[in-house]
């Protein structure tokens, strides 16, 4: 029967991964169950399901083994979780019991639970299209996936591909976007295998792993982790843990030509400045409750400005910038939050940002991030753009 010993907080930290899959309301009692395995070398392997996702940690670290495998509520985990030095895990099933034993012995203590086995509940297996598509560090898909998740939609529609990051091989970069921006970071500086020239057939992933990332991979970790696809799941795979999802189907949006744009005008501002001013502005916006109201960009004579009117509130700010092509006549909108987002994950420190005119994007390029926001509408009859720069420029507003 399964029996093995380890640091008890380790088994802790493993089952809280493993649970990352697992959906608690589930009303199938074997999805929420947590399920272990001690293999014939000693490995146990820790996993969870929700038949959508299934998410998998696995170590070494264990002695005192026999082979095996059990199913844990989860309700029941929380009184392993609550022990700390050395843990074992044993087996004491007879055929004559209706319901499994597990014991728990932990110092001189020793406590009884249910246990549960379903063959069902394995990770599914590949198939023989199994293609591994690229080679990432860890810490920076993990920064990536957290980075990007602000341009996927929250729209609970699990096929919408607003919630979907695009891992797009053939242009080299992952995509995410909600119809009024677009975050991408370039793969070139990592290692592609197999490039997709389909785009029904990218990596697609879908926004509600995030979660199950943050728990299964270490932010500061530069191991690398494979990802595979065949022609049913996604897997993500590092050294102590596998992550299966099914695939998504169907056709990503063409973010290439979105992105055939000119620069009819372009500025370099300060990162850090440009940043705080937008932060300041969308918080200035929510403190007065009109949430729609946007910061408008201009130029005169080569210094860039801003300026925002958020009901009895208004703010202006003069921008350094190492370039500034735009006219004496321009002006352009934007949501102050989006600007904030895009400046909080552009890596630059002076940013190039351009555009072709009022009513067409923004694109804001840093080194591996892109950004691309879309403007908002200016025109209002209540505020005369024109005029209140030029009182601010020259100093005229008491």
């Amino acid at each position: 029967m399964m029996k093995f010993t380890m640091n008890a907080k380790d088994l802790k930290a493993m089952m809280e991964k493993g649970m990352a899959a697992i959906n608690k309301k589930a009303t199938l009692s074997t999805l929420t169950r947590l399920y272990l395995q001690i293999d014939e070398n000693g490995i146990l392997k820790v996993w969870g399901t929700d038949m959508e996702h299934w998410a998998e940690v696995r170590t070494d670290n264990t002695y005192d083994t026999h082979p095996g495998v059990l199913g844990i509520d989860v309700d029941d985990i929380k009184i392993i979780s609550k022990m700390s030095g050395e843990i074992t895990l044993e087996d004491v099933t007879t055929k004559d019991m209706e319901v499994g034993k597990i014991n728990i012995k932990c110092g001189k203590k020793i406590v009884t639970i249910p246990r549960y086995q379903n063959i069902d509940i394995f990770l599914p297996s590949m198939d023989e299209s199994e293609k591994k598509i690229m080679s990432v560090k860890e810490n920076w898909l993990l920064e990536t996936l957290v980075n990007l998740n602000t341009y996927t939609s929250d729209i609970d529609n699990y096929n919408n591909m607003m919630q979907v990051f695009n891992f797009n091989t053939k242009s080299k970069r992952i995509e995410a976007l909600d119809g009024y921006r677009i975050g991408m970071r370039t793969l070139e500086n990592q290692t592609i295998y197999e490039t997709t020239e389909n785009p029904f057939d990218t990596v697609k992933i879908h926004n509600k792993c995030v979660p199950v990332f943050k728990k299964l991979m270490d932010k500061k970790s530069e191991k690398e982790i494979g990802i595979y696809q065949d022609k049913k799941y996604i897997k993500v795979e590092g050294n102590d843990f596998t992550y299966i999802i099914r695939r998504i189907d169907g056709e990503y949006f063409k973010v290439d030509s979105m992105l055939d744009m000119s620069d009819d005008y372009k500025f370099v501002p300060d990162r850090d400045q440009f940043l705080e001013a937008m932060k300041y502005d969308a918080e200035l916006r929510k403190t007065s409750g009109a949430y729609k109201v946007p910061v408008v960009l201009h130029s005169e004579n080569g210094n860039l400005y801003s300026y925002i009117r958020a009901s009895r509130y208004e703010a202006f700010d003069e921008f350094e910038t190492s370039e500034n092509s735009m006219k004496d006549n321009f002006y352009i909108g934007f949501d102050p939050q989006f600007l904030t987002d895009a400046f909080n994950i552009v890596d630059s420190d002076k940013p190039l940002c351009f555009g072709t005119g009022g009513k067409a994007p923004l694109l804001i390029n840093g080194n591996e991030y892109k950004i691309l926001v879309l403007p908002v509408n200016i025109v209002n009859g209540n505020i005369d753009y024109n005029a209140e720069f030029t009182k601010r420029i020259r100093g005229e507003v008491a």
